[in-house]
């Protein structure tokens, strides 16, 4: 649909993700994410339905309480746009179907096909840095405010941010940390903390203040600590995942008979490669590292990959 332009599909996912309240919702979601944007982790069954399977060991959970109560927020998030000068709208629930079978390694999401699209064509360049750094982070808090930051870096600074407010975007309820101690600790200082320790981003902040000196709100320093590098190398990774998508059948084989002459792999791991997309997809993603010089062997590059292949089997037997 024409008028749907490519600025409301970012902030119509931001808006989706700001409404999930779980960790494990957020991981499942960029899980499905790197699926969709890597292409061929996508599968299409008999009926032309779309399926992605996000493997509990990158979810870091098997709990099947905490799965369940997990994928409920993740039906939650809908698509909606609007053309009030057509009097048109679209509205699209992403993953309508979500199935998970004890031991089975793996989640199936269903993916609307209308979804598929604008979920697939989000813009460059972040992408991969963000996903990595929110499947890190532990503390739901961290994984809100590392969006909120994520959203102002170019701007460098966000300033007059208040107590009250910062209620409302983190979705702290009235009865949660009332005393304002608990509050700065839990949901400003340590999340922040664990940004500035995991991702790429460095936050620093002022804190502002009231009468009698009480700390009514911060001024926020938004810098990054390696980005440039890193999002650089996450874009040729996805240039090349791009690239790999666009080959045929025909194409697509030989380029995996070229990694085999690189790395001298077993019939036995080749043949995981060609039969599973996840170990493939880890497969070329330290290729590509390799060749940007961003991992440390200390084996030879044959041992290495044949280990990133077995590293990848075993998170999908867990």
């Amino acid at each position: 649909m024409e008028w749907i332009n490519e600025t409301q599909v970012p902030r119509l996912v931001n808006q989706a993700l700001h409404n999930f309240e779980s960790v494990l919702t957020k991981r499942m979601f960029w899980a499905a994410m790197a699926q969709i944007r890597k292409g061929f982790g996508v599968q299409k069954d008999i009926f032309s339905e779309m399926w992605i399977d996000v493997p509990t060991g990158v979810l870091g959970d098997q709990n099947y309480s905490r799965l369940a109560k997990a994928t409920d927020q993740l039906q939650v998030a809908k698509f909606s746009f609007m053309n009030e000068k057509e009097e048109e709208f679209l509205k699209v629930v992403p993953f309508p179907v979500v199935h998970y079978t004890r031991r089975s390694g793996t989640v199936r999401v269903k993916l609307e096909k209308e979804a598929y699209p604008y979920l697939a064509e989000l813009g460059n360049g972040y992408f991969w840095l963000k996903l990595r750094s929110l499947m890190l982070l532990s503390s739901k808090h961290a994984q809100r405010w590392y969006e909120l930051f994520s959203e102002r870096k170019d701007l460098g600074e966000w300033k007059g941010v208040e107590l009250d407010y910062i209620r409302k975007i983190l979705m702290v309820n009235e009865f949660g940390y009332k005393k304002n101690g608990d509050l700065l600790k839990y949901v400003v200082y340590e999340p922040i903390k664990e940004i500035n320790e995991k991702t790429e981003l460095f936050i620093q902040y002022e804190p502002m203040y009231g009468q009698k000196r009480p700390i009514v709100g911060f001024n926020f320093t938004i810098k990054g600590q390696k980005a440039k590098g890193e999002a650089e190398m996450y874009d040729r990774i996805e240039a090349h995942f791009a690239e790999f998508k666009a080959l045929d059948g025909r194409g697509k084989a030989d380029k995996i008979a070229e990694l085999q002459r690189v790395y001298s792999f077993t019939p036995k791991a080749f043949n995981d490669m060609m039969e599973n997309h996840s170990i493939l997809n880890a497969v070329l993603e330290a290729h590509e590292k390799i060749l940007e010089n961003k991992v440390d062997i200390k084996t030879t590059k044959e041992q290495y990959m044949n280990g990133v292949i077995k590293k990848a089997k075993s998170k999908l037997m867990r």
